[in-house]
């Protein structure tokens, strides 16, 4: 049973851009009312994101996952949702799905850290030069950098 590193690392970068697309398309039309300054932060770390994730899936000619457009399209439903309804349900809500994304960003990172490690191990058994390329410093690094963005957030409430 062979694993292939290169495919799991390209679905978990796709996963990734699809959720920070949905959240991409809540900031969008939550800015409307109250607590403008936080959401403009939020709607410019997401935009960093995302804009971050799509040039990657470029480089490595990867399409986006499937269900990307409609996790958008769920996203600006929400923040149409959130212009109704009281910023204290919107702040839970988005505590929320920080967390989620947070346990979602720390798993992915545990296994592509597994993977790496894993593969240098075997070549290292082999006697060989390290040659893989999968999971690549750059998704490791990015994850990383989401996780702490995350923590930190979660830890500034």
């Amino acid at each position: 049973m062979a694993v292939d590193f290169k495919k799991k690392t390209e679905y978990y970068i796709k996963d990734l851009h699809a959720r920070e697309y949905m959240r991409l398309g809540i900031y969008r039309q939550v800015g409307s009312h109250g607590g403008v300054e936080k959401t403009e932060l939020l709607r410019e770390r997401k935009s960093r994101h995302e804009a971050f994730l799509r040039d990657l899936l470029r480089k490595r000619g990867i399409n986006p996952a499937w269900y990307a457009w409609y996790f958008y399209m769920i996203g600006h439903c929400f923040g149409l949702m959130a212009r109704i309804l009281p910023l204290s349900w919107l702040d839970r809500f988005e505590q929320t799905m920080e967390f989620w994304l947070l346990m979602r960003y720390k798993n992915y990172f545990r296994k592509l850290k597994l993977d790496a490690s894993l593969k240098s191990m075997v070549e290292s058994i082999q006697l060989q030069r390290f040659a893989h390329d999968e999971p690549a410093v750059d998704v490791l690094n990015l994850i990383e950098n989401y996780i702490l963005e995350q923590e930190k957030s979660l830890t500034m409430r």
